[in-house]
């Protein structure tokens, strides 16, 4: 009974082999995981930095809203203003045709006074025209 000879290889020697394979899939999955992780880190970069320019198209075109609407608004304080004259200088006409001297003289007068755009000038002064 002594020469008895196990039919299996010893235990110890199937675990190393079991153990140095499952470390080397182990080591292969990190090393996989870590080029994903760089690749996801790269593409967040990315991400970001198209956010970033996305904002900052934004912003300028948020400040070019503004300045076209001051310069919109502008032009329509001198359209007011030049319809003011324009009503004025019809005004001062209808009093000279209606030979109403003196009223065309005030009128003229008021006239030379308009020096900003306003279309409440006449509401201030509290004169009518026509």
């Amino acid at each position: 009974m002594d020469s008895i000879k196990p039919l299996a290889p010893s235990r110890s020697v199937s675990k190393s082999k079991h153990r140095k394979r499952w470390n080397k899939e182990r080591r292969e999955k990190m090393e996989r995981l870590k080029t994903d992780m760089v690749e996801i880190g790269e593409g967040q970069k990315r991400i970001r930095e198209g956010q970033r320019e996305i904002r900052q198209k934004f912003e300028e075109i948020e400040s070019e809203c503004r300045s076209l609407k001051e310069e919109t608004m502008n032009i329509a304080k001198q359209s007011d203003y030049n319809q003011v004259r324009i009503n004025l200088m019809f005004s001062i006409l209808k009093a000279r045709e209606d030979n109403n001297f003196a009223h065309a003289d005030h009128l003229t007068g008021l006239l030379r006074l308009v020096k900003f755009p306003s279309p409440f000038l006449f509401l201030i002064l509290g004169f009518r025209i026509r």
